[in-house]
């Protein structure tokens, strides 16, 4: 069933997979993690391989054990992705915009009804497309950062000089 495209499988099973791709990253166990949410191993395993309804109190206890990011396991089925809650977990990418979201619905309130939905989809992609270009131009700057140092120790003398 883990081999099945994730538009197959349910929800639970998603949220399973991707609590265990956390655990993993993590360098834990199943009886590890089953002690630090205060379960049973077999009623952890049981969460983990989603065989049953999608327990909203588990995925919290996971996350608080793990810390990771509750709200990327419960959103990665609907992003069709097992792999999202990892890839955020140590960023808290989906806890951090939810808390965004609540201050934005506090200012605004019910001028959220007027809002146009083209200018929401054109603000957060635009706001998607600015993060990945400075993760990008980070790791170029990282790698030439990294590259001068090295010709630093190594006694070479800077590009340019003569």
């Amino acid at each position: 069933m883990a081999d099945d495209p994730p538009e197959k499988l349910s929800d639970a099973r998603m949220i399973g997979l991707a609590a265990r791709a956390v655990r993993r990253a993590r360098g834990l166990t199943a009886q590890q993690m089953a002690t630090a949410m205060n379960l049973p191993l077999r009623t952890y395993e049981h969460f983990e391989a989603g065989t049953s309804r999608v327990n909203l109190d588990y995925v919290h206890r996971f996350a608080l054990a793990a810390n990771c990011d509750p709200y990327s396991l419960l959103l990665g089925p609907a992003l069709g992705s097992i792999e999202f809650a990892r890839r955020t977990s140590d960023t808290k990418l989906m806890l951090i915009f939810l808390i965004a979201l609540g201050e934005f619905e506090k200012a605004m309130e019910d001028r959220l009804l007027t809002l146009d939905p083209r200018a929401l989809i054109e603000a957060f992609t635009e706001t998607f497309r600015k993060l990945e270009e400075e993760d990008r131009l980070r790791g170029e700057e990282t790698e030439s950062w990294l590259d001068a140092g090295l010709d630093r120790l190594a006694g070479k003398p800077p590009e340019g000089s003569a």
